[in-house]
């Protein structure tokens, strides 16, 4: 019986989530250079990230950006970016806005997103009997 409620909740959950309208994206950004680091930038890609940190800041100021930060991956450096946008092509378009995707000192990776817990956001919607 309780196995049979707990798939209930389950479904009723993921059909939930599958009619809410993504709104928000996971752009992941990566260095082409593969030894690429914080500390090992050229004189150039330190310009490029200035623009990039720019861009970022612009896009916060728009409420277009939600989260930006770096992984600190043992195996390499990369980026996480959420975005609000109406649909997969404006996000993706967000991307390649970055002047670090144009200047090809990354590449990125636009993935549909939803928040389900935030601090200090008000709880997801859930299911009615």
């Amino acid at each position: 019986m309780l196995r049979t409620l707990l798939f209930a909740v389950l479904m009723s959950v993921s059909a939930l989530a599958q009619s809410v309208p993504v709104r928000q994206f996971l752009l992941r950004i990566e260095p082409v250079r593969k030894d690429f680091t914080m500390q090992n930038m050229t004189e150039e890609e330190r310009s490029i990230a200035g623009e990039h940190v720019a861009y970022l800041q612009s896009l916060m100021a728009q409420e277009k950006l939600t989260f930006a930060g770096q992984v600190l991956d043992p195996k390499g450096l990369w980026g996480i970016i959420i975005v609000t946008a109406p649909d997969l092509e404006t996000a993706t378009a967000l991307l390649n806005g970055d002047p670090s995707i144009k200047a090809k000192m990354f590449r990125g990776e636009v993935v549909p997103f939803r928040t389900v817990f935030a601090r200090g956001a008000s709880a997801p919607a859930t299911p009615k009997p």
